[in-house]
């Protein structure tokens, strides 16, 4: 059998194992500056913080500023008390008292600079896991309002991306990046200022290396926005393939396809490689370029300073304190410009986050919510009609439920039928007609009163991780311990329940290997039976367990569904022969009604479903 599989069709070839460059594009983001200002607006709830920060961040920064002006000060009153022995003009004559009033002074002053600091960047941290923490409040309620059509469309991967590693990149850079910002701008102004009070003629000079630093700045900035929106859709897309080989490992080993998963995982993090490089390059290319003209400039400075030295137009004070404020302001302008590049990042991994918060929700629910008093069990659709685009897949469905009637769906694969389930349990919302309940139009009940009505088992099961008892009380709020175990003994779950070493306390999770997929079917069986709901939704109910089992739970369905309206998928008709109402789908809509033995004498579409299973 070959690594690689391929389906030919007029000379095209569709990888079985996906394309690794779907959901990437190298398109710039879409609204940077949109982004940004939705950051700073979800800032607003903290904004005495964010004050009380940016407060702490100048004091700190004028400290910091005011240090070299003293450090000036303490080497002229060194200079000057050896100045006469320098010349020949006199002994040594340095004021001790006032250089050690000057040492207390900057040791006062880095001392306070460094508590408001402390304070700033714990206020900061602070700011920004609340936001995060928001961020993460509003994601998780909109991937509960988002409509089923949602997950159709999206791998789970890149959702899973998007709540963690994306969220987690803002939680970083938000942390630090408006500080930095604001600190290296003041920082650098501060600094610009007090080398024009010390001499113009170097400033300028300084100046002129701060301004191709900031033109280089812009320029890198510009580059790299792309990039890392390119990097973060290549990580989505990577975390996608590995989700899925991770949890497709039977099917791959099954189908000898480990090289060709390998290969499509390769390409991923090869991508995601080559995005990750570009973005990371241009961030860190700009330091050693901006420390060339830092150099050129301290150059400069040196040789005209002395100059001036020599002159008296400055003091030697002066001049070391000028190279202080000429690194203050150039390292900030360094920093700032990895922060800005940083913020790149931020910006499009917070976008990838607002696309997840401003995702379609399900139609709001009515204002004035109707509910039934006593559900009875009355279902009619009335000229129903679904598409998931402007094709509809089913147009004009009609039929009508008696309460307590046995309604079994049929029809081939694609036929429709779970799609018919998930209109009446509104997890798609229809393009036309009525589907009622007891008389009530759906759309006129709030979701969750809606199906609270429903219990539903479907083909695939799913197993939180708790104790059993935890998951078969999962239907039910606060079910007692007796209800629990009647509810397995009817879905024949008790048996094996009983074995476990910690029997209905056992914690196990959906991926426990000491469950057999028929034992977890059971359990969700259970599950059911402990809601007691009115109507009952069978979606391929008993397609994981035996035979044998299968006429036990059928027994004890039968024994639940006894003057409950009841709906069940089944692709073995053998199931449901006892059904009172029998709905054939094919295409999309119903093409036949009515019981086993009158669709048999038909000798229609079912008639021919029917015998192709008993032929022979």
């Amino acid at each position: 059998m070959s690594d690689n599989y391929s389906l030919n069709d007029d000379n095209k070839t569709v990888d079985v194992l996906g394309d690794v460059g779907e959901g990437m594009s190298t398109e710039k983001a879409k609204n940077r500056s949109k982004t940004l200002g939705r950051l700073v607006l979800a800032l607003k709830p903290q904004r005495w913080q964010l004050i009380a920060a940016f407060i702490f961040a100048v004091a700190g920064v004028l400290l910091t500023l005011w240090a070299p002006q003293i450090f000036a000060d303490s080497i002229n009153v060194i200079f000057d008390g050896i100045a006469p022995a320098i010349f020949s003009f006199g002994p040594i004559d340095i004021s001790f008292v006032r250089l050690g009033e000057y040492v207390l002074l900057l040791i006062g002053i880095y001392l306070i600079s460094s508590v408001f600091t402390y304070y700033q960047e714990r206020i900061m941290a602070s700011i920004a896991q609340k936001l995060v923490l928001s961020l993460r409040e509003q994601v998780s309620a909109k991937l509960a309002k988002v409509p089923l059509k949602f997950y159709d469309t999206h791998k789970k991967g890149e959702i899973l991306s998007r709540v963690t590693n994306d969220l987690e990149r803002v939680n970083e850079i938000m942390q630090s990046a408006i500080m930095r910002l604001f600190t290296s701008f003041i920082t650098i102004v501060g600094a610009v200022i007090m080398m024009f009070r010390i001499n113009w003629i170097l400033t300028l000079v300084a100046v002129g290396s701060i301004f191709v630093g900031l033109i280089i700045t812009v320029i890198v900035s510009m580059i790299s926005g792309p990039l890392f929106s390119n990097r973060q859709r290549s990580l989505g897309v990577f975390n996608s393939r590995i989700e899925e080989y991770f949890s497709g490992q039977v099917e791959i080993k099954a189908f000898t396809l480990e090289k060709s998963a390998k290969a499509n995982t390769h390409d991923a993090i090869d991508q995601l490689y080559k995005d990750d490089k570009k973005a990371q390059f241009i961030m860190m290319v700009i330091m050693p370029i901006m420390r060339l003209f830092n150099h050129v400039g301290y150059v400069i400075i040196a040789a005209l300073g002395g100059y001036f030295v020599i002159n008296g137009r400055i003091s030697i004070g002066q001049i070391l304190s000028f190279f202080q404020y000429v690194q203050m302001s150039q390292e900030p302008l360094s920093e700032a410009s990895f922060v800005l590049n940083s913020l790149q990042s931020a910006i499009a991994s917070a976008e990838r986050v607002f696309e997840l918060i401003d995702e379609e929700e399900d139609v709001p629910d009515v204002a004035m919510p109707k509910s039934i008093k006593k559900p009875k069990g009355h279902i009619a659709f009335e000229n129903v009609q679904f598409g998931y685009g402007k094709d509809l897949l089913m147009d004009g469905v009609n039929f009508e439920v008696k309460p307590g009637q046995k309604v079994a769906i049929v029809g081939p694969t694609g036929a429709g039928k779970t799609t018919l389930v998930n209109l009446l349990m509104r997890f798609y919302e229809i393009s036309g007609g009525v589907i009622r309940v007891d008389g009530v139009d759906i759309t006129h009940m709030k979701r969750r009163y809606l199906r609270s009505l429903f219990g539903m088992v479907l083909q695939d099961s799913w197993i939180f991780d708790g104790t059993i008892s935890e998951n078969i009380a999962y239907g039910k709020y606060k079910a007692s311990s007796s209800e629990i175990v009647k509810a397995a003994r009817m879905a024949r779950a008790d048996y094996f329940i009983r074995t476990l070493p910690e029997g209905y306390d056992t914690v196990f999770s959906d991926e426990n290997a000491n469950l057999s997929q028929g034992e977890k079917q059971l359990l969700c069986i259970a599950r059911c039976i402990a809601a007691s709901p009115t109507f009952l939704l069978l979606d391929e109910a008993t397609s994981s367990v035996d035979t044998r089992t299968e006429l036990h739970i059928q027994e004890a369905m039968d024994h639940l569904m006894r003057g409950r309206t009841s709906f069940i998928i089944a692709h073995r008709l053998s199931t449901i022969k006892n059904a009172d109402l029998i709905l054939v789908m094919d295409s999309g809509n119903i093409v036949e009604t009515g019981s086993h033995e009158s669709l048999l004498k038909q000798g229609g579409f079912y008639s021919e479903i029917y015998n192709s299973q008993f032929a022979g």
